[in-house]
């Protein structure tokens, strides 16, 4: 399946009068990457980049282990629970508006953005208040069904908090096109210090609760996003509609859908993929369970957040490769990236499993003791995903998300007969193992179609000089 999606006429028209507008410039790009200069420049943004997906991971770390170390199991668990389901929604709302914000953004509206990312903000507003909405009626239910029960506290926090979340994730986003991490390390670091203080005055007074802590950090977010739109100058809708300069959200939204729907399916069977061990770990084994394996997910999610920033930082620019028809420079950037974040993910497996005990033992106090040596087998989820990344990133920039739903479609089915299967012979230590292999199909397939798409160069729109062919 490596065909190419069907784009009208008009679409082609569009992509190439794009790229021939900018043909002078795309001739004056050095053909060797590897210049120092060029390096440098991609250095200083790649670190500013892990400063910030590592501000955000250390809210998150912070919110987990936190949660994990006062919340009795069972509460946690509902916690586990909501918070996948808000991962679900929040991979929606990245192949809706932030995936397309990264791809469409720079190669067709490069001399408009501003105009463009407010337009994605009403598309943001309209997707996440309909979610927002389905996941709140999903806490009255839960609420009628199971009255006792932690876990509808927890998805209506998750429903109320949901908005404001993905504010900050698309503010965040809209930094990276322009560019300028830095921008989005600081509405990150805003995010955790808030959260941090907030976290303090929940505990001192004993309000701390699934619920109160999603809202607390949709709280932050919404503050940490807008900092980033502050200092990225993207103004009011009242200032876009006085200038006369807007671009109606719905266009957008139809120009968005025409990327993403193929990633709409792939985003639920990846959630498949990942999340369902939670879920039926919480229905054989119990909300503890949960909560557990949630726990021991801790140190993965960290080095899963580095793998993302690196795949976030290379995706608008593989994106302007792939536009210019610099398809090979483009692939030879996906292998090395790839290469360079399953070898890190590697070294990581292999340091958390020497310090496993003392890991737990800072993280939890010794609480999950028993269960310490699932970390470093949840580890090798980011490894998997290193290897898949520069991969996944070239081709979707490619313009060719239908394989990644290939992928997903291959990998969902395998997590859900293996979650079956391991929770039943070997209890969480099956749900952990279940992770990694789903993950490790998602891998499989995403190798074999980038191996297979080696030609694409030939089959793209634009000649490798950047010309429209």
């Amino acid at each position: 399946m490596t065909a190419v999606p069907t784009i009208t006429a008009g679409e082609a028209a569009e992509v190439r009068e794009a790229v021939t507008s900018r043909v002078a410039s795309a001739a004056e790009v050095p053909a060797d990457f590897f210049a120092w200069g060029r390096l440098r420049a991609l250095g200083v943004k790649s670190a500013w980049s892990l400063v910030d997906q590592g501000l955000t991971a250390l809210t998150g770390f912070c919110v987990t282990f936190l949660l994990a170390r006062w919340l009795a199991p069972e509460i946690y668990g509902a916690y586990a629970i909501a918070f996948a389901g808000y991962l679900f929604v929040s991979g929606l709302h990245n192949v809706i508006v932030l995936e397309p914000l990264s791809v469409i953004g720079p190669s067709r509206h490069a001399r408009r953005l501003n105009e463009y990312f407010r337009s994605q903000m009403a598309v943001h507003g309209v997707l996440v208040v309909t979610c927002a909405v389905g996941v709140i009626c999903m806490a009255v239910l839960v609420r009628l069904v199971a009255p006792t029960s932690a876990l509808s506290g927890a998805i209506a926090g998750s429903g109320v908090a949901l908005p404001f979340l993905l504010s900050l994730f698309l503010a965040r986003r809209m930094g990276y096109v322009r560019q300028r991490p830095v921008t989005a390390a600081v509405g990150s670091g805003c995010c955790l210090m808030l959260a941090l203080l907030g976290l303090y005055v929940l505990r001192q007074f004993g309000w701390v609760s699934p619920f109160s802590v999603f809202v607390l950090v949709g709280a932050a977010s919404l503050a940490g996003s807008c900092v980033i739109l502050r200092e990225l100058g993207v103004g009011s809708f009242r200032e876009a509609r006085v200038s006369g300069e807007s671009i109606a959200w719905t266009s957008t939204l139809r120009e968005s859908w025409t990327y993403g729907r193929w990633l709409v399916g792939s985003t639920i069977l990846y959630s498949v993929s990942g999340q369902v061990q939670t879920f039926l770990a919480a229905a054989f084994l119990g909300l503890g369970a949960a909560g557990i394996l949630r726990a021991m997910l801790l140190p993965a999610s960290v080095m899963t957040q580095v793998v993302t920033a690196a795949g976030l930082l290379v995706l608008p620019g593989f994106s302007y490769d792939f536009g210019q028809g610099l398809v090979v420079r483009m692939r030879q950037k996906a292998m090395i990236l790839s290469g360079a974040l399953c070898g890190s993910g590697i070294c990581f497996s292999l340091i958390l499993w020497a310090v496993t005990g003392r890991a737990e033992h800072l993280l939890f106090g010794g609480k999950y003791a028993v269960y310490a040596w699932l970390m470093p087998m949840l580890s090798l989820v980011p490894a998997v995903n290193g290897l898949t990344m520069g991969f996944s990133m070239a081709l979707r920039a490619s313009q060719r998300p239908h394989l990644d739903l290939l992928a997903n479609a291959i990998a969902a089915p395998i997590a859900v007969a293996s979650a079956l299967s391991f929770i039943h012979w070997w209890g969480l230590a099956g749900a952990a193992a279940s992770m990694v292999t789903g993950f490790a199909a998602y891998m499989g397939v995403n190798c074999w179609a980038f191996s297979a798409t080696g030609g694409l160069e030939l089959k793209s729109e634009f000649g490798s000089d950047g010309a429209a062919r």
